[in-house]
């Protein structure tokens, strides 16, 4: 069943790939599933959520970025990416408590990429 759920998520996510990416919704999206993620009691309850959040964050990568900030926030991107795939496969050994690790360190990268992307109000009137 996991395994069916999966798969339709990636096929869900191939062909909503091509339409362009409200990167503000999808991160909330992102925040809704994180939480609720970090909130379950057991890996079934967790892995639904995972599979949501990895196929989110792909989705987010493919976001037009700043061409200065592009690649930075990618980069980013990709290691949320590797901490979810991590966090997945913890869920997938009943081990709630290291997927959780994981879920920790999205965060910490979450906070770390959110103070890159603010723009300086002197950056804002000057350019």
């Amino acid at each position: 069943m996991r395994v069916l759920y999966f798969s339709l998520c990636c096929l869900l996510y191939s062909v909503s790939a091509t339409a362009s990416v409200d990167l503000e919704k999808t991160m909330k999206n992102m925040a809704f599933q994180y939480k609720q993620a970090y909130d379950a009691q057991s890996a079934d309850q967790m892995l639904p959520l995972l599979d949501e959040l990895i196929i989110l964050t792909q989705q987010s990568a493919a976001a037009d970025f700043a061409a200065d900030k592009a690649e930075q926030f990618k980069h980013g991107l990709q290691q949320v990416l590797a901490e979810l795939q991590l966090a997945r496969q913890a869920a997938m050994q009943e081990d709630v408590a290291q997927a959780k690790v994981h879920l920790q360190n999205v965060d910490a990268l979450r906070k770390e990429y959110h103070q890159q992307r603010k723009v300086s109000i002197w950056r804002l009137l000057f350019g």
